[in-house]
C-alpha cells in the first residue's frame, strides 16, 4: 500500500504491526539484482535462470525479466518451479528493487524503451500512458474470470474495458478488534457487514476504554488519526475526484473530525505523549488495545501469533446511510507493452495469477479471487478470517482514482495535528486548508490530463 501516513500516537500502536508489514528490508545496492527461484534472494551479478514461462513457437530459450520489490513475491519460487515443469525452455529472473526506488527505475526503463517483461503496476499513469499491454485474451485462455476478483482492486487495473494488471491476494484496511476485551466490557461485537457511523464508533471505544493513573494498566478503546487513508474518498472529493473544496470542509466532514479529535481528550485513544512513553510496546498482544484500524495482511498474523480471538468489521463511516468502504490493494502485475517476449510473458502471468491465488489460499492468505475464497470456505474454522472475508465482500468497492492523492492530503495531515495537539476547532482548520488542497488537486489533475 502506498504511503499511508498517521499521527504520532499511531506509531506506538503499529510498531509491531508495521514491522511485520514491511517484511525483509530491500537491498540498497546501486543496481537491482536478479534472483533465482530457489529462495528468491538477490544474487551477485546475473542470476541463474529459475523460472519457465510458455513454450515459444520457435522453441528457443527465453529469459523473462520480472521487476518487483521485497514483500511482494515470496511465494513466486513455487509458482516458477511448477510453471517451469510445463515450460522448460523459458526462465524468469526476478529483480529486487527497493520500493522507494521502484517508480524511478521503471520510469527510466520506459524512457529508454527497455522495460522488463513483467512488473508490479505501482502507478496508474503507467496504464493510462500505454506502458502496459492488455491481458484479456491470455486470462481468458487460462479460464480466469476477472469478475471473480475483488472489484476494488480490479477497478485500478481496468481501463476502457480492458484488463492491464491483476494480482494474487487481497489487502484491505478494516476495523479489527480483541473479542476478549469486548466481552469483559460487555460491549456487543460490531457487524462484519454493516458499518458504524463515527459517532457510534466513538461511543463504542469509550465503553471499551479502561482509565488508570498507571499507564501500564490502561486499556485504550481504539486508535484514531487523519482518516483520509481509510475513509471513502468521495467524503472528501466530488464524484470525479477533481473538487475537494466544499467537500473536505462540508458539515459532515467537519463533524467527523470534531468527533475523532475529541477521542484523545476523552482518553479513548492514545495521546502523543502516551505514545512516546510506550514506544515499542505491543499493545494488541498485551490486551491494551481493544480495536485498531489496520490492514488484514498485518493484523491477522499478529493476532494469531498472540493467540487472540479477534473479529473484523468495515471501518466507521461519516454518517448514517453511507455505504461500507475499505481500501483494497494487491500485488498487481502486468506485462509491459515493450516486452521483448510479450506472448510468453502474458502466458506466464496468467499462470501466475491462477496458481498464485490458489497458493495464497493454501497459505492462509485471502486471495484476490474472492469467488475462490468463498468456494473453498476461507475462514471456515476461524471466525476472524471469516469476518474479514465478509467485510471485504461488502466494503471492498472501487475507489475514485485521484492523481497525487497523497500529496493533496498533506495539508490535512498537518491540519489534523493542529486539531489534536493545539486544540484548534475542525471547522477552522478544514476551512483554512480547503483552498490549499484544491490548488494541489488542480495542479495534479492538470498534469494528469496532459498525459492523456
Amino acid at each position: 500500500m502506498k504511503r499511508l501516513k498517521s499521527g504520532l500516537y499511531l506509531l506506538v500502536v503499529f510498531t509491531f504491526l508495521l514491522t511485520a508489514c514491511a517484511g525483509p528490508q530491500a537491498p540498497t545496492a546501486a543496481a537491482p539484482q536478479p534472483t533465482t527461484a530457489e529462495g528468491a534472494q538477490p544474487t551477485e551479478g546475473q542470476a541463474e535462470p529459475t523460472m519457465a514461462g510458455a513454450n515459444p513457437p520457435s522453441g528457443e530459450q527465453i529469459a523473462l525479466q520480472l521487476w518487483g520489490f521485497s514483500g511482494e513475491y515470496e511465494f513466486l519460487p513455487q509458482v516458477i518451479e511448477e510453471f517451469n515443469q510445463q515450460n522448460p525452455n523459458i526462465t524468469v529472473e526476478i529483480t529486487d528493487i527497493p520500493e522507494d526506488d521502484y517508480v524511478t527505475k521503471i520510469d527510466t526503463a520506459l524512457l529508454a524503451k527497455e522495460p522488463p517483461d513483467l512488473g508490479y503496476v505501482y502507478e496508474q499513469r503507467w496504464i493510462e500512458t500505454g506502458a502496459f499491454a492488455p491481458l484479456d485474451a491470455s486470462l481468458q485462455a487460462e479460464g480466469i474470470n476477472v469478475d471473480d476478483f475483488n472489484p476494488g482492486v480490479m477497478s485500478n487495473c481496468i481501463n476502457e474495458g480492458k484488463v492491464y494488471c491483476i494480482g494474487t491476494y487481497t489487502g484491505a484496511v478494516l476495523l479489527y478488534y480483541n473479542k476478549a476485551l469486548f466481552d469483559a466490557a460487555g460491549v456487543p461485537y460490531p457487524s462484519s457487514t454493516e458499518p458504524m457511523t463515527i459517532d457510534e464508533y466513538a461511543v463504542m471505544i469509550k465503553q471499551l476504554s479502561k482509565p488508570s493513573d498507571d499507564i501500564n494498566q490502561r486499556i485504550w478503546g481504539g486508535d484514531a488519526g487523519a482518516a483520509y487513508w481509510w475513509i471513502e474518498r468521495t467524503t472528501m472529493f466530488n464524484e470525479d475526484g477533481r473538487t475537494v473544496e466544499g467537500f473536505i470542509n462540508d458539515e459532515s466532514t467537519i463533524h467527523f473530525y470534531d468527533v475523532v479529535t475529541q477521542l484523545p481528550k476523552d482518553g479513548s485513544v492514545m495521546s502523543s505523549s502516551e505514545a512516546e512513553l510506550l514506544q515499542g510496546t505491543d499493545l494488541l498482544a498485551q490486551g491494551k488495545l481493544a480495536t485498531t484500524i489496520v490492514d488484514n495482511v498485518v493484523a491477522i498474523p499478529s493476532f494469531e501469533a498472540a493467540n487472540i480471538a479477534y473479529g473484523a468489521a468495515p471501518p466507521p463511516v461519516e454518517k448514517e446511510g453511507d455505504l461500507p468502504y475499505a481500501p483494497t490493494w494487491s500485488d498487481s502485475y502486468g506485462v509491459f507493452a515493450d516486452s521483448q517476449h510479450p506472448e510468453e510473458a502474458k502466458k506466464f502471468l496468467a499462470y501466475l495469477i491462477k496458481r498464485g491465488n490458489e497458493i495464497r489460499l493454501e497459505q492462509g492468505t485471502l486471495p484476490l479471487n474472492l469467488t475462490l475464497a468463498a468456494e473453498k470456505n476461507y475462514g471456515a474454522d476461524n471466525e476472524g478470517r471469516k469476518e474479514t472475508l465478509e467485510a471485504i465482500q461488502v466494503a471492498g468497492r472501487p475507489v475514485v482514482e485521484i492523481p497525487g492523492f497523497w500529496d493533496i492530503m498533506g495539508p490535512l495531515e498537518d491540519g489534523f495535528a493542529q486539531m489534536v495537539e493545539d486544540g484548534r476547532p475542525a471547522t477552522d482548520v478544514l476551512n483554512e486548508i480547503a483552498p490549499d488542497m484544491q490548488d494541489l488537486a488542480d495542479q495534479n489533475w492538470e498534469t494528469w490530463d496532459s498525459i492523456q
